[in-house]
């Protein structure tokens, strides 16, 4: 049998298969060490605690994400870093009960929130209303992943009731009218249209109703800002900019303009 090689990284790529493959309940040291072929102890040289571990997992998982380029327009950037969160969780469904609890730590974790913020700051969020808008947007994330991995909205048959729960339909009329609409539904429409309609709330925190302000540049030097027409809520003027590397700005719900 080949020698093992301890190291940290060793560590949480096998915590994170453990995870996966038998659940977080499954991951203590002594089974990881099993599961490596090392024994307990020697873990200890590496990570100096189960929650090191842990941290460890879900910085290895946020570098799975595919981040945006610094160019893409930061409404763009804002639904992409978000579909990756969704795909990546769905990839690691065990996982996300963590992720729930546990804010952005390690360099991966603080790339896609930096990610997520430059694109609110792109966009002419200033900064006292960027942290509550990058909350808005990573709780509707977050909560919408968390139930459909946790089977929240699978689809109800109300005609399976009996075999679950007595289900007497007069009761909940609603529910009898809805079943057909309940027995359907597609998760990755709707995590679209829910993010177009969060991102057109945020689109009226930009500016006012008159003016729109575009933060250009990386950030670290402050930018360049630049006043852009704007319509009714914040909306660019499609007259304005609509040249090369304009940002796409939100449409209606579900539309992608």
């Amino acid at each position: 049998m080949a020698r093992v090689i301890l190291s940290a990284d060793l560590i949480f790529s096998s915590a994170l298969r453990l995870v996966d493959d038998e659940g977080l309940e499954a991951l203590t040291m002594r089974h990881l060490a099993e599961t490596i072929g090392v024994a307990t102890m020697s873990l200890y040289s590496h990570v100096a605690t189960k929650e090191d571990v842990v941290r460890g997992v879900l910085n290895l998982v946020t570098g799975e994400f595919n981040l945006p380029a610094p160019d893409m327009a930061p409404w763009d950037a804002l639904r992409m870093i978000n579909r990756e969160f969704r795909q990546t969780a769905t990839r690691h469904p065990n996982l996300v009960p963590l992720i729930m609890q546990a804010p952005p730590a390690g360099t991966e974790a603080l790339r896609t929130l930096e990610v997520a913020l430059d694109a609110l700051r792109r966009a002419g969020m200033d900064p006292a209303r960027t942290a509550p808008a990058y909350r808005l947007m990573a709780s509707f994330a977050i909560g919408f992943v968390s139930l459909e991995c946790g089977g929240f909205f699978r689809p109800v048959d109300v005609a399976d009731g009996d075999s679950e729960a007595p289900v007497d339909l007069s009761a909940v009329p609603r529910v009898a009218e809805m079943a057909p609409y309940l027995a359907e539904w597609d998760s990755g429409e709707e995590f679209e249209k829910g993010m177009d309609a969060i991102i057109s709330v945020l689109a009226t925190w930009v500016g006012s109703p008159e003016t729109a302000q575009v933060v250009e540049g990386d950030g670290r030097s402050g930018g360049d800002v630049e006043g852009v027409h704007a319509g009714g809520h914040g909306d660019a003027d499609p007259a304005v900019g609509a040249g090369e590397g304009a940002d796409r700005e939100p449409g209606p719900l579900g539309a992608h303009q």
